[in-house]
C-alpha cells in the first residue's frame, strides 16, 4: 500500500445521511475507509446498520 492510498490514516470522520449503497454518503464512507479513516455513522433503522458494519 502506498502512502497516497493511506492519506486518511489517523483521521476520523462522521458520515451522515447514509441511505443505501447508491447514496453519496455511502461513496464518501467507502472511499474514506479505503484510505484508512476511522468512521462514525448516523443511520435510521437496523437494516442500514447491517449494511454499514463492513465500513465501520
Amino acid at each position: 500500500m502506498s502512502a497516497a492510498s493511506n492519506i486518511m490514516a489517523g483521521k476520523r470522520g462522521l458520515i451522515m445521511g447514509v441511505a443505501n449503497e447508491r447514496s453519496i454518503a455511502w461513496g464518501i464512507a467507502k472511499t474514506a475507509a479505503t484510505h484508512g479513516a476511522e468512521l462514525a455513522f448516523t443511520y435510521q433503522g437496523d437494516a442500514i446498520l447491517k449494511r454499514l458494519e463492513p465500513l465501520a
